[in-house]
């Protein structure tokens, strides 16, 4: 094997050597690598491919789900009754009430008066209705249950109201099978169609006219 000589001076290596002891200068050191035998040669697409990192070759994670999305979570698809279903109920306004402009009472006693205004009923009323400028209803009771000024009423605003006018054996209001007793000369409280209203032992019905 030749020497090898130092490309500054010329002057012959020693084996092995790292810098030249003629120079000084250090020797280029180069390392050929010997050529791989054909039999163990990988592919050309086999040694240029990057290796996977151990940890993502042994283990994979899975992505967590987020709430919500768990399948027990999930709602059923909407089928053809499922807006229906999804959908709030209608609100269902209330039908309004025919206006009263005036009414019928039919007495126990088998009087009937159509009233259009303020009225007094009683034995003995026309002083009261006349000094009021209202009807005056004059109801005929034996017994005496009804005072000579028993009860007013009013059909206005397309409503009915009645009151008690400080009446002796006081009154009262059916409604729905229910009695309420009106106030002795207090406030005037709704009358409906249907309800019945007592004055003393006589009663009489409200009926739209």
């Amino acid at each position: 094997m030749a020497s090898a000589r130092c490309a500054y001076c010329d002057a012959t290596l020693q084996p092995n050597s790292m810098y030249c002891l003629e120079c000084g200068q250090l020797i280029p050191q180069q390392s050929v690598r010997p050529p791989v035998p054909a039999q163990f040669a990988k592919p050309a697409a086999a040694a240029d491919a990057p290796r996977a990192a151990p940890e993502a070759a042994s283990s994979r994670i899975e992505a967590v789900p987020l709430p919500g999305t768990l399948p027990w979570q999930q709602r059923s698809p909407a089928g053809p009754d499922a807006a229906q279903q999804a959908a709030p109920a209608p609100v269902v306004e209330p039908a309004p009430r025919a206006r009263l402009e005036r009414v019928e009472l039919l007495f126990s006693t088998g009087q009937r008066v159509m009233v259009d205004g303020g009225a007094v009923i009683g034995r003995k009323p026309a002083d009261t209705a006349l000094a009021m400028g209202v009807q005056a209803i004059e109801v005929a009771d034996e017994t005496r249950s009804v005072s000579r000024v028993h009860l007013f009423l009013d059909v206005a605003d397309g409503m009915v109201t009645v009151g008690d006018a400080g009446s002796s054996n006081g009154s009262s209001l059916e409604q729905g099978g229910a009695v309420m007793p009106l106030e002795s000369a207090g406030t005037r409280v709704e009358a409906r169609p249907g309800d019945t209203v007592w004055v003393g032992d006589i009663s009489f019905a409200i009926r739209p006219a």
